[in-house]
């Protein structure tokens, strides 16, 4: 048969409807299996890259040689989350407009306040621990906050803290501490005295616990709410605070950036953290606290990437071993799922929840068709 007579008999059309027909069942095949069930640590991990994507932002601007007037991290976190906020208005009041817009749901709102405190406490703590410790000894302290938030979940919210993520976790902080090279476990020429080392690790130690007080409100208050709330309520409460600790807080005075180079950058910091927030809840919403804070180790990784691109620096010695020890632990979080919870789908098929994370009040009976943060009264799905 030649090319023709294929061409005009239809090979060719039953060829390729055949071909897409085997990838999209091999397609359906890994989703079900690999990114469905692990959809939320996979949010979470894409989250750490707006992250370190941010850091990177501000690291550019706190040493902006354009200026010599530079910003203070709380004026960066204001403007920031002015950008954030601003993207929950127009969701929330244009897009697709809420009547429980500013403030969220009713009977979850203090749950969504405690998440913005939290949040606020978990940036603010780091960024004043910064003003007593060096980088890496900040680093070192507040990425305790996976194994801080994974324990504060499994008491406060009854989820399961496995062998195979408390293991992952405790590798992966030893990775991090390869990479940090800390002086107070590597040892260096301290620059700071005892009492300002001590004022700066109880900073950094306290901020461990706003994220994980941030993170296991948001795992407590589930499907709820639209994950896009419990951002604006986050970003409300930081702008709130920050604005007034500019106000009251001495040595810091309001002020907006400088030049052009400045605004781009800050512009950069607002979407690079919009995303993050976003993603990282949407994470914690489909995922157990455990499983999707782990990810936060990540950052590292992304940030050595973004060192090799901006500066030319590359990972050497235990800082690189380091990373492969997070990107192990990580795999073995992914990977070793506990293989024995009932799953419950939706019937489309859009995202899994463990039986044993459910709250009390969650009702399998619920009808899967309505959208779950428009009742308050009730947790679906």
């Amino acid at each position: 048969m030649t090319a023709m007579n294929l061409h005009e008999d239809g090979g060719f059309n039953r060829f390729f409807c055949s071909s897409r027909t085997r990838l999209e069942k091999a397609f359906s095949r890994i989703y079900n299996s690999h990114i469905e069930p692990n959809l939320g640590v996979y949010l979470a991990l894409v989250s750490q890259f707006f992250n370190s994507l941010m850091i990177m932002f501000a690291k550019l601007i706190l040493s902006d040689p354009t200026t010599d007037d530079q910003l203070h991290p709380l004026q960066i976190l204001f403007i920031r989350m002015i950008f954030t906020y601003a993207g929950c208005i127009f969701y929330f009041v244009w897009y697709s407009p809420d009547p429980d817009f500013p403030f969220g749901p009713k009977g979850i709102r203090f749950l969504l306040l405690a998440r913005g405190v939290g949040g606020f406490f978990g940036v603010g703590f780091q960024y004043w621990s910064l003003l007593y410790l060096d980088v890496s000894d900040t680093i070192c302290i507040t990425f305790l906050s996976p194994t801080i938030t994974s324990l504060m979940a499994s008491i406060l919210l009854g989820e399961r803290f496995t062998k195979v993520e408390m293991i992952g976790g405790i590798a992966a902080f030893f990775g991090v501490i390869l990479i940090a090279k800390p002086a107070f476990i590597f040892g260096d020429d301290d620059q700071f005295a005892t009492a300002e080392r001590l004022i700066g690790s109880t900073f950094a130690f306290c901020s461990t616990f706003g994220t994980a007080i941030a993170m296991c409100s948001i795992r407590k208050i589930g499907f709820r709410a639209h994950p896009l709330f419990m951002v604006s309520v986050y970003a409300l409460v930081t702008i709130f605070i920050s604005f007034f600790g500019i106000l009251i807080l001495p040595g810091i005075s309001f002020k907006w950036p400088a030049n052009i180079h400045q605004w781009i950058l800050l512009t950069s910091i607002g979407i690079a953290g919009f995303f993050m927030q976003f993603l990282l809840t949407a994470g914690m919403q489909r995922e157990r606290a455990a499983r999707a804070i782990a990810m936060n180790y990540t950052q590292l990784i992304y940030a050595s990437i973004f060192d090799y691109i901006v500066y030319n620096r590359i990972p050497q010695g235990w800082s690189a071993l380091g990373e492969i020890i997070i990107v192990a632990a990580v795999f073995s979080i992914v990977i070793f799922k506990t293989s024995n919870n009932s799953v419950v789908q939706r019937s489309e098929g859009m995202l899994n929840v463990e039986e044993d994370q459910l709250p009390e009040e969650f009702d399998l009976t619920d009808d899967l068709s309505s959208e779950p943060y428009k009742d308050s009264n009730k947790t679906k799905i």
